[in-house]
């Protein structure tokens, strides 16, 4: 992946910019279509992997590796599934065993064993109330369009609304509320009052429900770890397609469309003729190019409307996991606790899991999210870990302080991705998604987790994603490669026939038709018999 010496200019078939999971997903898939198809992947940072990175950390004599950025799959999700077991790489089940921690509705800690968080009575009926209100409307959202309203008649009205007003107008307990917000924050990493409800529906419908996307039981997103961690799928798709394809050190400044041919200039003076280009970045960054002609409105305003969430994860590694010893399962959930530090509204975590890794190495993983993250991050890391470790030890113990390895992970000091775990739409900016964000653009194609249908956020959507685009790609230059239903997914798919009207609502709508006639007539019949 060394930046190969040679021509300052380069004319190939494809160039994908961005050589996260999502774009070497792309070029993965072009090469393994059409090996004869020129792809170049131009990277602007000095790895792959995106928003993946997989570390080497001391657990007491030893080195082993963990996950700085996303580390969770599932059998529910398809598309990593599948290139996990391409590629031969195996899994190992996420630790859930043990007495569980809450921390929510004021700073005292409560803990329980059961699948049922330990809240009052009110509050898990209040918490459970809501998820049912969340289900039975995620159902209505159409994920590869949530923005029609012909499918769904309130969905400009959720879309106007923040996931934090929706809150407040059915929940009615403050630990409900928060339970909420700390998932939020560690599966958006920003608060409830920045995303619109009918983003939020369609997220959790992407993920098939509620349940599969915030548990670690089975069959759900935090099922399962990578062996050797996440960051490796990218390292091997890199010996799929080729080390010398893949320019690292190379940001895109502008891409230029002229006739019948793309040009790519990078900032390092490196130009890149291709016939066409997928953009796997993520909205905001894709905002920073310089697009020649201009890109359309949609995708104008999606950019600008959906920003990356704010994150930092921290791993502390021990020589023990006195934890499991203790008959506990890492897990925990607070909105952060009581804290004395200046410009700190609470304390910094938001979820806590056990992350021992798969030769047993133990640590725990925690997260710093939404506005905590803001918050925190304007002090001194010692001060932070301080602070951590201080909440770690109100569930675990004194233990806790006597960790060998300890890192955290700022995702919104990252150049070229500017934070995690993904982009989020705030309200009002649903009308311009799915335009802005899947559709193709002349020779343009976009890729990034964000414009999934699948699982998107997560790994999955990247590589969905992926294989979406590449498909887009092959239907211009190999048609002949791409089936029906590989463009299924595609604006070059078959038209999706209209949802049919159940019989219900065709009777509610013939109901109502003929009361209206009935009121029509009977009040010509009276103003006529009135005034003759």
């Amino acid at each position: 992946m060394d930046e190969p010496s040679g021509p300052s200019s380069l004319d190939v078939d494809v160039v994908v910019v961005g050589g996260g999971l999502s774009g070497l997903t792309t070029a993965y898939h072009l090469h393994r279509k059409d090996p004869g198809l020129r792809v170049i992947v131009l990277e602007a940072k000095d790895r792959v992997g995106g928003r993946t990175l997989t570390v080497e950390l001391d657990h007491g004599g030893n080195k082993d590796h963990w996950d700085l950025g996303g580390q969770w799959v599932g059998r529910c999700q398809p598309h990593i599934t599948q290139l996990l077991d391409e590629l031969g790489l195996k899994t190992y089940p996420q630790y859930i065993q043990g007495r569980k921690f809450m921390q929510l509705g004021g700073d005292a800690v409560t803990s329980y064993t059961s699948d049922i968080p330990s809240l009052s009575g009110l509050a898990l009926i209040d918490l459970q109330c809501m998820i049912n209100r969340i289900e039975k409307l995620r159902k209505l959202v159409d994920v590869s369009d949530p923005y029609d309203c012909q499918r769904h008649k309130y969905a400009a009205e959720l879309d106007g609304m923040s996931l934090d007003s929706f809150m407040r107008k059915y929940m009615w307990t403050k630990s409900a509320m928060e339970c909420i917000d700390a998932a939020n924050r560690t599966m958006l990493g920003v608060e409830a009052s920045q995303v619109s409800v009918l983003f939020y529906l369609m997220y959790v419908s992407a993920a098939g429900g509620i349940q599969p996307l915030v548990e670690a039981s089975e069959n759900t997103g935090q099922e399962s770890k990578i062996n050797g961690g996440s960051q490796q799928i990218s390292k091997m798709l890199v010996e799929k397609i080729g080390n010398s394809n893949v320019l690292l050190e190379h940001p895109v400044d502008a891409i230029t469309q002229e006739e019948n041919r793309v040009l790519i200039t990078c900032k390092n003076g490196v130009k890149v003729t291709a016939k066409r280009v997928v953009i796997a970045t993520p909205p905001q960054l894709t905002g920073k190019i310089t697009f020649i002609p201009p890109l359309p409105p949609e995708k104008q305003q999606i950019m600008k409307r959906m920003p990356m969430g704010d994150i930092i994860k921290v791993i502390v590694t021990y020589r023990e996991a006195f934890w499991r010893s203790a008959g506990h399962s890492g897990e925990v959930v607070t909105d952060g606790g009581a804290t004395r530090v200046s410009g700190c509204d609470r304390g910094p975590l938001c979820v806590v899991y056990d992350n021992t890794s798969s030769k047993g190495s133990p640590a725990l993983v925690a997260f710093i999210g939404g506005k905590a993250a803001v918050q925190w991050r304007k002090h001194q890391a010692s001060e932070r870990k301080s602070a951590v470790l201080k909440s770690m030890s109100e569930f675990f113990g004194p233990d806790v302080w006597t960790c060998v390895d300890y890192i955290e992970k700022d995702w919104g000091l990252e150049p070229y991705i500017e934070g995690a775990p993904t982009s989020s739409a705030a309200p009002g900016a649903m009308a311009y998604l799915v335009k802005g964000l899947r559709h193709p653009y002349l020779m343009l194609h976009f890729a990034g987790t964000e414009t999934a249908t699948v699982w998107c956020g997560f790994m999955n959507g990247a590589v969905q994603a992926g294989l979406r685009a590449a498909n887009e790609v092959l239907y211009h230059l190999r048609p002949q490669l791409v089936s029906a239903l590989e463009l299924s997914d595609t604006v070059y798919g078959p038209i999706k026939p209209k949802r049919p009207v159940s019989k219900r609502k065709r009777r509610k709508k013939a109901l109502k038709w003929t009361i209206g006639l009935v009121i029509i007539i009977g009040g010509v019949w009276y103003f006529r018999k009135k005034f003759r």
